[in-house]
This record gives C-alpha cells, sequence and structure tokens, in this order.
C-alpha cells in the first residue's frame, strides 16, 4: 500500500516538475514590449546636420581677353577701365594674369615628362612676351603707376585658348 509519505512526495514532484516546465516555457517566449511595435524605439536620435553652405564665388576678372585679339579691339575698353578704376581707387592694383591650358590634355604635368613641360612653359613665354606685355603697356598707357601693375603666369585647366586676364585688387 501506498504511505502518506509516499503520496505526499509524489504531488510535491508532480509541482516541481510543473513549475520547471512553465519557466522554461517562459524563458522561450518574447516579451512584448515598445520595440515589439517600434524597433526604432529608444534609439538615440540622429540630427541632421546640412552640409556647409558653398562659399563665395570667386571674383571675376575686369577684363579677359583671349590671345590673338587684335590690339585695336581691346586698348579702348582697357584704357576706360583703367581710367575708372584709378577713378574710384588711386592705389589700386592692376593684376595681369597670363593662362595656359595644360598641354597634351594633362591636368597636372606630369613631372617625368620634360616634353610636355617644355610645350607649356614655351606657350607661357609666348602669351606673356606678346599678349600679357601688351596689355600691361596698354595699362601704363592708360596712366596706371609701374609700380601698380604686377603679371603673373600659370597653366589653368578652366582655360581652352591661352587668355590675358586682369584683376583689381
Amino acid at each position: 500500500m501506498l504511505s502518506v509519505f509516499h503520496a505526499a512526495n509524489k504531488g510535491r514532484a508532480l509541482r516541481v516538475a510543473l513549475a520547471v516546465g512553465l519557466l522554461g516555457g517562459m524563458a522561450g517566449c518574447k516579451l512584448v514590449d515598445q520595440k515589439t511595435f517600434n524597433p526604432q524605439a529608444g534609439v538615440e536620435p540622429k540630427p541632421y546636420i546640412p552640409p556647409p553652405p558653398p562659399g563665395p564665388p570667386p571674383v571675376p576678372p575686369l577684363i579677359e581677353l583671349v590671345a590673338g585679339t587684335p590690339q585695336a579691339e581691346w586698348q579702348a575698353p582697357v584704357e576706360q577701365i583703367a581710367h575708372r578704376a584709378l577713378a574710384r581707387k588711386q592705389e589700386v592694383l592692376f593684376v595681369v594674369s597670363c593662362l595656359v591650358p595644360p598641354q597634351a590634355g594633362q591636368a597636372p604635368v606630369a613631372q617625368d615628362d620634360p616634353a610636355a613641360q617644355e610645350a607649356e612653359q614655351s606657350a607661357l613665354l609666348a602669351l606673356v612676351q606678346h599678349d600679357g606685355h601688351a596689355v600691361m603697356q596698354a595699362l601704363v598707357d592708360a596712366g596706371v603707376p609701374q609700380t601698380q601693375v604686377e603679371m603673373s603666369a600659370m597653366p589653368d585647366s578652366a582655360v581652352t585658348k591661352p587668355t590675358v586676364r586682369v584683376y583689381v585688387r
């Protein structure tokens, strides 16, 4: 026959088995929380930072001449512009900038390509000696002191033909 102790032990074992089964079953369940309905809940918001605004556009030249333009076409406008600039400010600096496109389609000339460097240097020299010097002389003839005229020469990928630009500072 079964004793009272045996029945009591059997009931306790049944309760323990039931508790272990329930706990094991509950451990496998996913609890319902905010992330159940919104996966982004609790995530720190990232503010949108717009890119900085573009810088100011470059200062346009006072005058721009394509190399080879006859002097009769540009001499009078250069003199007029020089007179107007000097009337506004006596200490104005005229910068005559001689620009040529990079030779052989290279955006900087390769350091190891002496032929392209030589072609670029000769194009710069020809532009400075002919058109650059003529524009500079026209400014001086218009009454600009020689100390207020400056010349520079460089290759520029933005130009397609040799160009002379006059800037005012």
